[in-house]
């Protein structure tokens, strides 16, 4: 226990940030994706994540001895999609985020009005023959960074073992938000991302100088509020 205790203790789900770079592959040193005034608010309502699986395609080869069976090899690395879960506040932000960078991939623009629920109802859709014209990869397309926090003596992150970086990462898909009459609950968003590949990145150990172990983990039993030596 004071090995694990020096180390800061376990790893908790609860602690992780998300990062969008839309400057990684943007032609130009350009933003893949217009800016959003609210990207900042849209980050810090992500509270469901995960960090990439690794798989590998395998074949077999067979025949080498006798009495041997099929024997897999790996050939290529698998990288399947990832999901990230957001709570929504009043204004959606995190729905207008991922709406308004879907539309983007297709080309379309972003339709406004006023906000209020009369406006809501005079609001027009886009004609019925429009084209879309899909954009290249490297025009939509971000570098989505995964970091795995943990608190120090700092902040609530202050260290980060691991990060994962997503290349070329885009949504494909927007699930749908549940909406119903009865208890009322905080509204949540669960996107879908593909990407190219991933580069994991890991973290120096950053020992916790101030940790001392306590009686309890050398030997020492505490009996009645008085520590005495374990029997």
């Amino acid at each position: 226990m004071s090995k694990i205790g020096a180390k800061d203790g376990m790893s908790l789900t609860s602690n992780f940030d998300v990062e969008f770079d839309f400057l990684k592959y943007a032609p130009e040193g350009k933003r893949s994706v217009p800016n959003f005034a609210e990207e900042g608010i849209v980050k810090m309502l992500c509270d469901e994540a995960q960090l990439p699986n690794v798989q590998s395609a395998v074949a077999q080869r067979s025949g080498r001895y006798t009495g041997e069976g099929p024997v897999s090899y790996p050939h290529t690395r698998i990288f399947t999609d990832l999901s990230l879960g957001f709570l929504m506040d009043a204004q959606l932000m995190p729905l207008k985020f991922f709406n308004s960078w879907y539309n983007h991939i297709f080309n379309e623009d972003n339709k406004e009005f006023d906000g209020t629920r009369a406006g809501a109802s005079t609001v027009d859709p886009n004609s019925s023959t429009r084209a879309n014209r899909m954009k290249y990869l490297n025009q939509y397309a971000c570098c989505l960074k995964i970091i795995k926090t943990e608190p120090n003596n700092v902040s609530s992150n202050g260290r980060a073992p691991v990060v994962y970086l997503l290349e070329k990462c885009y949504p494909y898909s927007i699930d749908t938000v549940p909406l119903a009459y009865g208890s009322s609950q905080i509204a949540r968003l669960t996107v879908n991302f593909y990407y190219s590949r991933h580069t994991v990145a890991f973290g120096a150990q950053q020992r916790n100088l101030d940790y001392t172990s306590s009686p309890i983990e050398t030997g020492m039993t505490l009996r009645d509020g008085t520590i005495e030596p374990s029997s």
